[in-house]
Order: structure tokens, then sequence, then C-alpha cells
């Protein structure tokens, strides 16, 4: 791997990944940061076309940073490392980039599960994808609430997994009664998840971290994880993938 050495902040290469470590510079470049050495090693060896550059360090052997495949290499100061390794990994930080999201409504409803995600907490969206990806969910829905899932802390919780399922762009929470399909809500309100039957088809919506379910929108159906008395509520991206456990149990029973 031929690297290029940047030591200067006013390098444009430079600039455009300081701008991956923000949600604005993702959405205007396509591009985003991977961080941790098993994330790159499993992004480049399943994704290899959505690779498109490694940082490193000058602190780094160039015989660590070669590891990685022959890929473009981008040796920076270790001062302007520091500004892109975000989770202080010391490890190489890997460039890669993604296609724009069809938007909700331009394809035919997959059939299974389509998961909507309104999380506004990046770390949130990454470990629902992650979830996504591990029940076998048809399609995700970004709802226009969500953080963007390629934000650096949606990257490092979802990892490779952002590729494994598709990304779809929605409307907003309280926007979705117009779906052709069973919306089901998750709610403290609803019946029993573990007693519910799911539809061959339908859209799964969990709600914003706090507030929950808009009282606006028009489920079919609320399901509630049930839980100790004393426990109000699980974290957001935890909920999910519980209820996703219990929708494909179902379905493999």
């Amino acid at each position: 791997m031929k690297s290029i050495d940047i030591f200067s902040r006013n390098s444009h290469t430079f600039k455009t990944f300081l701008k991956l470590t923000r949600a604005r510079g993702v959405k205007k470049h396509r591009m985003a940061l991977v961080s941790g050495p098993k994330q790159i090693h499993e992004t480049i060896q399943e994704f290899p076309e959505r690779c498109k550059g490694l940082i490193f360090s000058e602190d780094h052997p160039e015989r660590s940073a070669s590891a990685f495949g022959p890929i473009p290499g981008y040796r920076l100061g270790r001062t302007l490392f520091r500004q892109i390794d975000l989770f202080d990994t010391r490890q190489p930080v890997l460039v890669v980039d993604f296609a724009s999201f069809p938007r909700l409504g331009e394809t035919q409803w997959p059939l299974g599960c389509t998961l909507c995600i309104p999380f506004q907490d990046p770390a949130n969206v990454g470990s629902a994808v992650r979830a996504a990806a591990a029940f076998g969910v048809s399609q995700v829905v970004i709802l226009k609430e969500a953080a963007h899932p390629f934000h650096p802390k949606a990257l490092r919780a979802a990892g490779s997994n952002i590729f494994r399922v598709p990304l779809v762009e929605g409307p907003g929470l309280g926007n979705l009664g117009a779906t052709d399909i069973p919306l089901i809500a998750l709610s403290p309100k609803g019946e029993d998840i573990f007693k519910y039957p799911f539809p061959p088809t339908f859209c799964m919506v969990p709600g914003l971290e706090g507030p929950g379910i808009p009282q606006g929108l028009k489920a079919d159906a609320l399901v509630a994880i049930p839980m100790k008395n004393g426990v109000e509520s699980l974290n957001a991206a935890m909920a999910t993938g519980i209820a996703l456990s219990v929708w494909r149990n179902r379905e493999r029973n």
C-alpha cells in the first residue's frame, strides 16, 4: 500500500477527513469513518468496494498499515491523526463510502419485518442496525428524527453490519400512519409481545428515547416487553433488539 503523507492541517484531504467526524460532513460527502481493528478487517474483507482509504499516524509502522490490504493509505502527523481517531483507539481508521438511501415508498414492501428507527442518539441507531442485521430484518427505515446511521458513534456500534441490511429514508415518526402494511409500535401500554401473533409482513416502530410513541401515530397494534415492577423502561436500542429476537424466534417456530 503506497501512502500519502499529510502533515499540514491546511491539507484539503485532511479537512475532508475532519468533516467526516460530524454528521453534516458525513451527509455531504457520503463517506464515513470506521474505527477498531476488528470492524475494519471485517469491512475490508466483506465490503471491499466500500473501502476508500486507510488513515494512520506517523507513529504506526508501515507494515501494520499494509496489513489491512491494498487500499489507499494516508499517513497523518500524530496531532492530526488524534483529531480523526475520535475514540482514541490509537489504531488506523478506515474511510468508507455509501450510496444515497432510497425513499420509503419508492420500492415495494419486502416480506418480513421492516424496522423504523427514530432514535436521536447515534449509538442507539448503530445498535438497532446491528440488531436488525442479526435477526434478519428485511429493511431499516431511518426516520427524520433519527441520527445519521453513518455518524461515527453509530458506526462504532453497528460496525460492518451497516452494510448488511438495506437502509431506506423515511418520513417523521408522526407521519408513518399511511403505510400499506400493519404498523406495530413498542409501548409500555401494549399487549404482551410474547403472546402477539406477528403478521407475515409488518413495520416495527420503537419510540423515541424518553417521549416514546407520539399520540398522533396511528399504529395497528401496540406491543410491550413485560418487566418486573419498579422497572419503568429499557434502553431504546435494547428494547428494539429484544422485540426483534421475539419476532425471529416466533418465525422459527
